[in-house]
């Protein structure tokens, strides 16, 4: 039987780079090399092709579960668990968010994020002890750890989460979850309380210290490197946004009186997960790798140098409109999360955009993990992505930027300090910048929003939340040290509300790519409010459909991202023809549609035809030539955003 089988590779060739460089010019016909070679916002290359030659400039990743920690924190995943299900819960009726958490347990999360808020407004309203029973109800907490989210009464709440946790008759060993504690990163969202920070960070110093003797398992501090993702940020800015903020608080820690390795293991750090599936995973190996040199420096021992690593799939790349796309992005920043080694996931509801979550949009979010848990098998090996030419390389080159950029912001007094100073905001809006210019100009795209939408895409429910907190007749928990903060909530003292700071500085605020795209949509819907029907715009063709065929359909997709309807396109005898019919549609653009030889032999004389009809406009789908009577070229590299608020201007919009 063996005499039947043959090795595969016997007839081919050795690899040789070389001759993939041949066939690589072949196939670009002359164009230049460089077209291949994609960069990150960062500037990092990104291939076009990676080889084992790369792997000697990323050097040794190590093992799973080994110093420098970039494959992971663990040898093994877990065979049942390989990494945290975890779910946000934020419902502001207490007895309705417990309902959401053991739903959600039962439907297979193993952790819950907790939202909370005092006003109901953004989070659940437990604003004491008892009210938090009532949301943690039932819950196994030595099973399904809880994570505070941050918030600015974090502190607060997670001394009432400290009194549960103390009331609970568990062995605090037993315990995992988190606090939820970011001074920083709090103020920064908020865009001011410079003056309370220090005591701020004195007061986290003070709660690390008491988790430490009370629930070593339990994280402290929550270091939202997701903020500067959120708000458009790189990759490079998002690892020196953790690496800098790790610092501030390992500083403060150790300054306090714990030793490095306490400090170390008071912090999880949360990044980003997107749809660009090669460059997330490379991210969350830059991450660990960067993280494991700031606790080197600060003298965490060699073992207690792994990040905690909790990945939240991104706001930013979420849209409102054809909603359901968002499940393809979810899925592909989960699986990039997944094969990143997060010890952690968060899948956002696909529905986000557009309000609270159903039940039904829960659920999905919730099975989209276990599907690449259980069928796509993500968990099976400790390091799914290791050895990988692309993302070893890319890892170590993101590391190295981030690194740089870290470098700056202790340069110039640490992360709070970028943040005041407005530079560290400054350097994101580029970023952003760049990545608005990408999707506008069609080398990045939002699938039903810049690229191929839908003007007729199903709509989606959201849950309508109506909850008044009642009042509550009790003292408040005072600013104190934070041993105090405890012994009020287990005296029965209420979350005090605070105050918003006054400003001081432009917060590092959140934003959606797909936003400047709705922004047009709305538009086109406010017109169709009106007048009853969609803004419309006329396809005037050269030739028979095979010619115009491409064209039209690119034309009528351009139009749509801002909400104008391409009417159906047809061949015509004579440019006479297409004329009558135009005046027909009572349509105010035409877009002209054929082959760049139609539009050198006929394309001024169909542009002036149409002109004899009133006041229109007249484009071309095409690169821009020197047409007479033409206003507008479209093509792929046109700007998407200018194409569509001159389509809504010439539509009446």
């Amino acid at each position: 039987m063996s005499d039947s089988l043959h090795a595969f590779a016997g007839d081919f060739p050795a690899a040789d780079l070389d001759a993939w460089r041949a066939e690589a010019d072949k196939a670009l016909k002359g164009a230049p090399f460089e077209r291949l070679i994609r960069t990150t916002v960062d500037g990092i290359e990104r291939g076009p092709l990676f080889t084992r030659a790369d792997l000697a400039d990323a050097g040794d990743s190590g093992a799973p579960g080994a110093a420098p920690f970039i494959r992971g924190g663990f040898a093994e995943r877990d065979e049942f668990l390989p990494w945290g299900v975890r779910q946000t819960v934020d419902h502001p009726d207490p007895k309705a968010a417990n309902a959401h958490i053991l739903e959600e347990l039962s439907g297979g999360a193993s952790e819950i994020a907790l939202k909370l808020d005092p006003l109901g407004e953004t989070g659940v309203a437990a604003r004491t002890l008892e009210e938090l029973k009532i949301v943690l109800d039932g819950v196994m907490l030595d099973l399904a750890p809880v994570h505070l989210q941050p918030s600015r009464m974090a502190p607060q709440s997670a001394a009432l989460f400290l009194a549960l946790l103390e009331q609970s008759g568990l062995d605090p060993k037993t315990i995992r979850g988190g606090l939820g504690l970011s001074p920083i990163g709090q103020k920064s969202l908020a865009g001011g309380g410079a003056a309370s920070l220090e005591e701020r960070l004195q007061r986290t110093a003070e709660a690390a210290a008491y988790a430490a003797e009370a629930v070593p398992g339990v994280k402290t501090v929550a270091i939202t490197a997701t903020a500067p993702h959120e708000a458009g940020g790189s990759e490079a800015q998002e690892i020196a946004f953790a690496c800098a903020g790790g610092a501030s608080y390992m500083r403060a820690f150790i300054d306090s009186g714990l030793s490095p390795d306490q400090a170390a293991n008071a912090l999880e750090f949360s990044f980003a997960a997107d749809a660009d599936i090669h460059l997330t995973i490379a991210k969350l190996r830059a991450a660990r790798r960067a993280w494991a040199r700031v606790a080197e420096a600060f003298g965490v021992s060699e073992d207690k140098r792994a990040m905690q690593l909790h990945a939240v799939t991104s706001a930013r790349m979420l849209t409102a409109r054809d909603p359901y796309t968002n499940l393809i992005r979810n899925a592909c920043a989960g699986l990039a999360a997944a094969a990143g080694g997060a010890d952690s996931l968060t899948v956002r509801p696909f529905t986000e955009a557009l309000g609270p979550a159903t039940p039904f949009a829960r659920r999905m979010a919730r099975n989209l993990q276990i599907l690449l848990m259980e069928e796509s098998h993500l968990g099976k090996t400790a390091d799914p992505a290791g050895g990988g030419y692309l993302h070893e390389t890319l890892g170590a080159r993101i590391a190295e930027a981030g690194w740089a950029v870290f470098q700056e912001i202790e340069r110039r007094g640490g992360l709070f300090s970028t943040v005041r100073s407005g530079w560290l905001q400054g350097e994101i809006a580029k970023s952003l910048d760049a990545r608005r210019q990408a999707l506008a100009k069609g080398k990045d795209a939002l699938i039903g929003v810049s690229h191929f939408p839908q003007l007729d895409a199903k709509a989606v429910e959201t849950e309508t939340r109506i909850y008044a907190a009642p009042k509550l007749d009790a003292p408040v928990i005072e600013p104190q040290p934070f041993a105090g903060k405890v012994e009020a909530a287990r005296s029965g003292a209420q979350v005090r509300v605070l105050d918003l700071p006054e400003p001081e500085w432009t917060p590092v605020s959140p934003v959606r790519l797909a936003e400047p795209f709705e922004a047009l949509r709305a538009r086109a819907e406010a017109f169709m409010a009106t007048n009853g029907d969609r803004p419309k715009a006329f396809l005037a063709t050269l030739g028979p459909l095979a010619d115009f065929n491409a064209r039209a359909t690119f034309a009528a997709n351009r139009l749509a991202v801002a909400g104008v309807e391409a009417m159906a396109p047809d061949a015509y005898e004579t440019l006479e023809d297409c004329v009558a019919a135009f005046g027909a549609s009572g349509a105010t653009l035409a877009v002209i549609c054929g082959t760049d030889e139609a539009y050198a032999e006929q394309g001024e004389a169909l542009a002036r035809l149409i002109r004899i009809g009133g006041e229109v406009e007249v484009w071309i789908a095409g690169k821009p030539s020197e047409t007479a009577g033409v206003d507008h070229f479209i093509h792929m590299r046109s700007d998407a955003l200018d194409d569509g608020a001159r389509a809504l201007q010439a539509v009446g919009a």
